[in-house]
């Protein structure tokens, strides 16, 4: 995909270097990072993250987050600084795109405006900057009601129990 090196080649860019397991960080996080590698790896995944949304928020606010994501990402890819990397969907550990990334949005979900757009600032131009924080803040509340959901379930929902099960490192 455009505006992304190869998952797999994390170690040798800017931005891929791993800064942390997922399993150090609060749930929110870890739904940010695992939604911004399957919004990224496109097909079945992406399908899945639309599944997850439509389970958890219902079919029609499933819809309207699925929609805000993709503006969300589209942005964020139109407007990056240098390309973004990622790790693959079943990847343990994250770089640090992934870390701003998840920042940004955990920062907007407790309506912390300028604190997103410092994080924003790492990955986006200046232009681009301010709108996906916009963006980030208007999908703020399904996320968190997602995350409320997942939790709620026990783990139980594909999203959450697929991030807490032991996999591989890279």
């Amino acid at each position: 995909m455009a505006g992304f090196t190869d998952p797999t080649d994390h170690t040798s860019a800017r931005g891929g270097a791993p800064v942390g397991q997922l399993d150090e960080l609060p749930t929110l996080e870890i739904v940010a990072i695992t939604f911004f590698r399957l919004w990224c790896d496109g097909g079945a995944h992406r399908e899945r993250l639309e599944r997850d949304l439509a389970l958890a928020l219902g079919p029609a606010d499933a819809v309207t987050a699925v929609a805000l994501f993709d503006d969300l990402m589209r942005t964020t890819l139109a407007c990056a600084r240098r390309p973004l990397v990622r790790h693959g969907v079943p990847c343990r550990c994250f770089g640090g795109d992934e870390s701003a990334f998840a920042n940004m949005l955990a920062a907007a979900v407790i309506g912390d405006r300028d604190e997103a757009m410092l994080f924003a600032s790492i990955l986006i131009s200046g232009q681009g900057a301010w709108p996906a924080v916009t963006l980030a803040q208007t999908i703020a509340p399904y996320l968190l009601r997602f995350v409320r959901a997942a939790q709620g379930s026990g783990g139980t929902m594909g999203l959450v129990t697929h991030i807490s099960q032991p996999g591989i490192r890279h």
